[in-house]
C-alpha cells in the first residue's frame, strides 16, 4: 500500500504536502500547533516534526510587536500576542492610552473599600471578586458605576477588550 493511500485511508494527509499552509498559518497567521494538528487530524507532536525537519524554529522566543500608545518596538511571545488585542510597552503606555480613550482611572484604595461594601449591600461578595468602577474613578461608588466580576482574570480580560467577559453582577441593572 502506498503512503498517501494509507493517508487518506486514515483520513489523514502527508504533512510535507501541505507545508508551506502549516508554517503560514504556524508563523504569519500565530495559530496554535494544536489547531493545526485538528485540521489536519494528526497530534501536536507530528505538526511539531514537521515544522521542526523544514527549519521552522519552535521555540517559545519573542516576536517583535509596536507599542499601541508610543509605537516602540519591543518583544512578545506568541500567546501573550494571540491573547492581547492592544500591546503596550509599559504601564505608563497603558494608563496614556487608557486616559486618551477617556477612561479617567483614579486609582484610590479608599474608594475601591467603600466600592465593595456598597456592592456587598446588594450581591454576596466571596473573597477574590473584583469590584469594577466603569468610569475609572474609585472614589465614584453611585450603584450604576460599579460592577463585579468572578476574578482579576476576567477583570482584566473586561479591560484589555479579549475575549470580552461579562460581569457577574452589574449596578447597572438595579432599578
Amino acid at each position: 500500500m502506498d503512503c498517501k493511500k494509507f493517508f487518506l485511508e486514515k483520513g489523514r494527509l502527508p504533512l510535507d504536502d501541505h507545508f508551506e499552509g502549516i508554517r503560514a498559518s504556524y508563523e504569519d497567521d500565530l495559530t496554535p500547533m494544536v489547531e493545526i494538528a485538528r485540521r489536519f487530524n494528526v497530534s501536536r507532536q507530528a505538526i511539531h516534526k514537521v515544522l521542526r525537519k523544514h527549519g521552522v524554529d519552535t521555540s517559545k522566543r519573542k516576536f517583535p510587536v509596536k507599542c499601541h500608545w508610543c509605537e516602540k518596538e519591543f518583544n512578545k511571545t506568541k500567546g501573550k500576542i494571540r491573547s492581547q488585542k492592544y500591546h503596550f510597552c509599559s504601564v505608563e503606555c497603558y494608563y496614556n492610552y487608557i486616559h486618551e480613550i477617556g477612561m479617567n482611572y483614579k486609582p484610590n484604595r479608599h474608594g475601591q473599600r467603600i466600592g465593595r461594601q456598597k456592592v456587598a449591600e446588594y450581591f454576596d461578595l466571596k473573597p477574590g471578586m473584583v469590584v469594577h468602577h466603569e468610569d475609572g474613578n474609585n472614589m465614584n461608588n453611585e450603584i450604576e458605576n460599579l460592577k463585579v466580576f468572578a476574578n482579576n482574570g476576567d477583570h482584566i480580560r473586561y479591560h484589555r477588550w479579549v475575549n470580552k467577559v461579562e460581569p457577574i453582577w452589574d449596578g447597572g441593572s438595579i432599578e
